[in-house]
């Protein structure tokens, strides 16, 4: 079971990835440790590829990580040369669809969808030992054709997608030289299906202390209405996770689309 941990981390960059992909990335507890994972987002709705019916799990295992398990950014610069040896490897053997990275307990491990897996294994085994002998390894072979591993392991759960969302945001305001020390107003935007709905919301959202600017009872561009929320606290991500979590429960119940928040930036 995952259970997200807030932390602002990123082990590599996103910038060799096709065009095609959507890479993104999130931090959760499996378990008694925190995993680190990298996953296409842009493979979900197509998923399974029935021509990629195989799941090959590999990669190697570090030797230097911190008590949570995970490689400091010495070894994980090894071990993603590893792992891009891997890759290519795998593509001169066999088609094959890379779906996410997963990192926990010192293994950064690939996973691969492959059309065949006739001779991977030995394959696989031959290139470890004879370029990477001090280094243990991981290869599991599998039947996947549902692609449930990626879909219900690497892909995000909703409080993981609601972690990334937030995470983005509020790395935005950082690397804008936001030190997140100081209050503002933290605004929330959702549409509804009609005024009845929205102004049922907007009513729950004063009991609970937000401020509303709610509009005139006529219909946006987008033929749904809006609505602003907003609180005047501090950035946090706890906070923000939780109150975005209870908000988007909330609008979903009053026939709510939740479109995101932002704050202005405070130097």
């Amino acid at each position: 079971m995952k259970y997200l941990v807030a932390a602002f981390l990123t082990l590599t960059s996103f910038s060799s990835f096709a065009q095609n992909e959507q890479w993104d990335y999130y931090i959760a507890r499996f378990g008694d440790k925190p995993g680190y994972v990298m996953v296409d987002m842009n493979l979900y709705n197509t998923a399974p590829d029935k021509k990629f019916p195989n799941l090959v799990i590999t990669g190697p295992r570090g030797h230097n990580c911190n008590a949570n398990g995970l490689p400091g950014k010495e070894e994980t610069a090894v071990l993603e040369d590893i792992l891009t040896a891997t890759d290519n490897f795998i593509t001169g053997v066999t088609a094959k669809v890379l779906t996410g990275t997963f990192t926990y307990k010192c293994e950064r491990l690939n996973y691969y969808y492959v059309k065949d897996t006739v001779g991977i294994r030995n394959a696989l085994g031959r290139m470890y030992n004879h370029s990477y002998k001090d280094y243990d390894y991981v290869i599991e072979i599998r039947p996947d054709p549902e692609w449930t591993s990626y879909r219900t392991f690497l892909y995000p759960d909703e409080s993981s997608r609601n972690w990334m969302d937030n995470n983005k945001i509020i790395t935005n305001l950082l690397l804008s030289g936001d030190s997140l020390t100081m209050k503002r107003d933290i605004n929330y935007s959702f549409y509804f299906r009609s005024d009845t709905d929205r102004t049922s919301f907007a009513n729950y959202a004063v009991s609970k202390g937000y401020k509303t600017d709610l509009p005139v009872a006529e219909k946006a561009a987008k033929a749904s209405y809006p609505l602003t929320v907003s609180a005047y606290t501090y950035v946090k991500m706890d906070s923000i996770c939780a109150t975005t979590t209870d908000l988007k429960q909330q609008a979903t119940l009053h026939h709510g689309y939740y479109e995101g928040w932002a704050a202005p930036l405070k130097r």
